[in-house]
């Protein structure tokens, strides 16, 4: 079961790094094509400016000898601007268009909507009131009915053969251009005028569980107004023989019991898709066919590992003996012996001195006269060797050997 989790996984991080890299392709595709649709723009632009210059130019010098725009193909064109120059395809960042609905909200809660009066503060159709139609969202701006109209030409294989060569059709116009227009009272008269917003604010957002859309009041700041939505018209649905009614779909065709499930269980392996990658729930025939082969890979693991040479086999009883017999224990004999190597050493200790050799033998008075300054040097390998003293007059000698890891003390030089 663990190395299906792995495997979908591994699965989903390949999904997202393939979507990653797709997303990021067709984002570079975008912002190269809105590029080159900008600057064909401002070439377009820079070039019937230019004309419409020239025109003018040539119409004060030759008067009615000037020459003629209007003629074959572009009959009727005269003063439309072209079809590219109608509608911007730029995609703007979000800090842009927050710049344009700055007055408005913010573009992520915009406090306009469609049907929404509003007055236009640039353009040639400045100071005029109309309602909104359409909102684009994409890139701040907004299209007021029949207002900011112009004229754009229509290429001859675009139109038929009685349709005009222009069309004059609405422009959009940024948001930051216009002004929310509504009826107010006045305090003082109490007449109902319109009245010019310049700034809106929105109130407490509120979020809907089930529709998962948000709404919230619009209100005019310093004044605590709060300026009511349009009314948005319904959206007209249209019924079609093929459509399913209201009573077949309210009727209970199904009783659950508790003997059948909700629905039967082919059903819901379609529902999951048995043959994802992603699937993580799987039925027990396939996961006990999984289980199965996990296991006849360990069982020949375990196989391989059987087959040992006789070393092997002797070395892996002598271990599995060691183990039997755990740790060794200390026995009495074994303490007693190592209190007579601790004694002993202690008393070695306490009876050695500050001289060159560890090791002497004799008794305690013989080591400190041999110690001593004024002893004198010892006698020769040839000279008579001192008598040994009685057992009754001297100490008992001290003789120990020395450690097996460290050499005999070594003799006296002879004089």
């Amino acid at each position: 079961m663990q190395k299906i989790l792995r495997r979908v996984a591994t699965a989903e991080r390949v999904v997202a790094k393939r979507r990653a890299v797709k997303d990021r392709r067709i984002f570079k595709k975008e912002k190269k094509e809105d590029f080159d649709l900008t600057r064909r723009q401002l070439s377009v632009a820079r070039d019937e400016f230019q004309t419409a210059k020239q025109a003018v130019r040539d119409d004060w010098a030759m008067g009615p000898l000037s020459p003629r725009l209007d003629f074959g193909t572009r009959d009727g064109m005269k003063g439309a601007i072209h079809e590219v120059r109608f509608q911007s395809n730029t995609r703007m960042t979000l800090v842009q268009r927050n710049r344009r609905c700055q007055w408005a909200g913010g573009a992520y809660n915009l406090n306009l909507a469609v049907g929404d009066r509003v007055v236009l503060i640039d353009g040639p159709d400045k100071g005029r009131i109309g309602p909104i139609s359409e909102i684009d969202y994409d890139r701040a701006e907004v299209t007021v009915r029949d207002l900011n109209k112009s004229n754009v030409r229509v290429q001859p294989e675009l139109r038929g053969p009685n349709d005009p060569a222009a069309l004059n059709m609405e422009m959009s116009i940024p948001i930051s251009s216009v002004r929310l227009v509504h009826p107010m009272q006045d305090p003082q008269t109490g007449a109902v005028r319109d009245v010019i917003i310049n700034r809106l604010t929105h109130g407490p957002i509120i979020h809907d569980r089930q529709s998962g859309e948000k709404r919230w009041d619009r209100i005019v700041p310093g004044m605590n107004v709060s300026i009511p939505w349009p009314p948005q018209p319904e959206d007209e649905v249209k019924d079609y023989t093929g459509d399913t009614l209201r009573i077949d779909v309210e009727e209970r065709t199904f009783t659950p019991t508790l003997l059948t499930p909700p629905m039967p269980e082919s059903v819901i392996d379609e529902l999951r898709g048995p043959y994802s990658r992603f699937r993580t729930r799987h039925s027990p025939e396939y996961i006990a066919r999984l289980e199965a082969e996990e296991q006849a890979k360990r069982d020949r693991v375990k196989l391989m590992d059987s087959m040992r040479t006789p070393l092997q086999e002797f070395h892996r009883a002598e271990r599995a003996n060691k183990k039997k017999k755990g740790k060794p224990r200390l026995t009495l004999e074994m303490l007693e012996k190592i209190g007579e190597v601790i004694a002993r050493n202690r008393e070695r200790t306490l009876n050695a001195d500050t001289s060159t050799s560890p090791y002497v033998l004799g008794t305690r008075d013989e080591v400190i006269a041999a110690t001593s300054p004024e002893t004198p040097a010892p006698p020769s390998s040839t000279s008579e060797a001192p008598p040994a003293p009685s057992t009754a007059d001297a100490a008992p000698v001290n003789i120990e050997s020395p450690p097996p890891n460290q050499e005999p003390p070594p003799s006296p030089p002879s004089s």
